[in-house]
């Protein structure tokens, strides 16, 4: 059950108890950890101690990642059940995580940007991704977003 007024913090508040309820260990497990990750990060200079969505995203994209480099480090160990945990974990990161962008889209906006910047050789990548990466943040992984990039000023 999604519901966009509850904020961020308070979903993962939510659903910590019904995960209680429902018995699921590792949804619980990785609803504290997501819990207190947030209540560490927010304690940091740049939070000013409070929690809003965009540290809810941002901690929860850290997670993944990690999320997703576990799960490479166990599959290369033949550890199968660890990197499963680690996969059921990430699901339920990415719950609190916007929805992806498609190649499309992520295109349209890079297109906007280069027509925004301006410039062209070398010195147009780097302002491309600072301004596209600005714009697309949360909502695209920097990787796609500088494969776009380099796709577009390629071929400009």
């Amino acid at each position: 059950m999604t519901i966009a007024e509850v904020a961020l913090y308070d979903r993962v508040q939510s659903e910590m108890i019904d995960a209680r309820v429902r018995r699921d260990d590792v949804a619980l497990g990785t609803l504290s950890l997501l819990k207190s990750e947030l209540v560490r990060a927010s304690k940091d200079s740049t939070a000013g101690g409070s929690i809003d969505d965009e540290l809810v995203v941002r901690v929860a994209r850290k997670e993944v990642k990690k999320r997703e480099e576990a799960i490479g480090v166990y599959r290369k160990a033949g550890r199968e059940e660890a990197a499963r945990r680690e996969e059921a974990e990430m699901q339920v990161l990415r719950g609190f995580l916007p929805a992806a962008m498609s190649e499309q889209e992520i295109e349209s906006e890079v297109r906007a940007v280069i027509a925004e910047v301006q410039l062209d050789g070398p010195k147009a990548f780097g302002a491309v991704m600072k301004a596209a990466t600005a714009r697309l943040a949360g909502r695209a992984d920097g990787n796609q977003i500088a494969a776009v990039a380099r796709r577009l000023l390629a071929g400009s």
